[in-house]
């Protein structure tokens, strides 16, 4: 089978780490399928060769406004005259709005299936953080015609698929396949985590949906309690400066440690010197950190969005005392620990690992080439 995939941006070659999901996810499915993958702004425009399959990329940068169209239409025709050379057989975007757009346009135009895959914020409306494609026009519109012309639509969590419901989409075109997690890349370092203070940890960009003023929050709760508690926060963003300055009034600066950008193979390193993930999300579609986080054997608590609600250690919660409370009832008892690390990663390897999602995927492309 020929599948076009289309994304926002990859990478340029292996070992750059534009999407590291969507990137291990695609050379997976490359082990299968003939895929030729189409991005629309990242890289710049050209091709690119990663072995086992072909990238074009249209180059849009950061070109917004009226030029976007330009972008959409370039990808549009790139995939309708790779079809006449070498037919696919499906579409499958990464994303509702722009890739969905442009994926839409030449699914109808060579007049084969589409499988979108639904985005963080495709069907998300937050005012308060003004955050999602819903609060747009332009872009509810794009992820409204993309869906409509999509064949099936692959949420990334029970969670995702609730929202889906809710704005009415139709029950049998939506379907839970999550992103993949490379459970040989992450996996925990040795059979117990090291002893000593607790180290918990968070990798998420500085940006409001994370929400990284609530995980401040309960830190401070934690430390009251458990003095030499640390919290290794690993991203950037806009609220930096910001989020420390929170961190200091709070009279925690002492127990956090800001990593910064940290680059994708040293992330198990992070993970393997800590204990317990927390999540605090606004929003999330799925949440692979918290899955890599999983798969190196940590434990998670958090807000109930994404996958935290099917997979963290407690119930998923919003209440800063309450998930302050569950971070010292998971590591005051080593024993029910050590059963929830070992939980974690047998939960990733069941249900989220790159094999098992990739199985997914190829009978749901089989379903909808039939």
């Amino acid at each position: 089978m020929r599948v076009a995939m289309v994304v926002p941006g990859f990478s340029a070659h292996p070992d750059d780490w534009a999407i590291p999901a969507l990137q291990n996810l695609i050379v997976a499915l490359a082990e299968h399928h003939q895929v030729h993958l189409f991005s629309l702004r990242y890289p710049v425009k050209g091709h690119y060769d990663f072995g086992n399959f072909s990238h074009t990329a249209t180059g849009g940068g950061q070109q917004f406004g009226w030029r976007s169209a330009a972008i959409y239409g370039q990808t549009a025709w790139a995939i309708v005259r790779q079809h006449r050379r070498t037919p696919f057989d499906l579409i499958h975007a990464f994303w509702a709005d722009e890739p969905g757009l442009a994926a839409a346009l030449a699914a109808q135009i060579i007049r084969r299936p589409l499988v979108v895959r639904l985005g963080g914020w495709d069907l998300t409306n937050l005012p308060h953080i003004e955050y999602g494609a819903q609060r747009i026009l332009s872009r509810r519109l794009m992820v409204g015609y993309a869906l409509r012309k999509a064949a099936a639509i692959q949420a990334n969590s029970a969670y995702q698929i609730r929202q889906g419901e809710r704005l009415g989409l139709p029950a049998h075109k939506l379907v839970y396949i999550p992103a993949g997690v490379d459970i040989e890349t992450f996996r925990p370092v040795g059979d117990e985590r090291s002893p000593g203070p607790p180290v918990l940890v968070q990798a998420a960009s500085l940006i409001p949906v994370k929400n990284q003023a609530l995980l401040l929050e309960i830190v401070q709760r934690v430390v009251q309690d458990c003095p030499t508690a640390t919290l290794h926060l690993a991203g950037r963003g806009p609220l930096e400066y910001q989020l420390q300055g929170q961190a200091d009034r709070l009279n925690i600066t002492q127990n956090v440690v800001w990593h910064k950008k940290i680059a994708y193979p040293q992330m198990p390193g992070l993970y393997g010197d800590s204990h317990l993930y927390i999540q605090t999300s606004w929003h999330e579609s799925q949440g692979m950190a918290v899955l890599e986080a999983m798969a190196c054997g940590l434990p998670v608590v958090g807000t109930p969005v994404g996958v935290a609600p099917e997979v963290a250690c407690q119930p998923a919660d919003w209440a800063v005392e309450t998930l302050a409370a569950q971070v010292l009832a998971t590591l005051e008892d080593n024993e029910r620990y050590r059963a929830w690390s070992q939980q974690a990663r047998q939960t990733v390897e069941a249900r989220f690992s790159l094999p098992v999602v990739v199985g997914q995927l190829l009978r749901l492309y089989e379903h909808v080439v039939n």
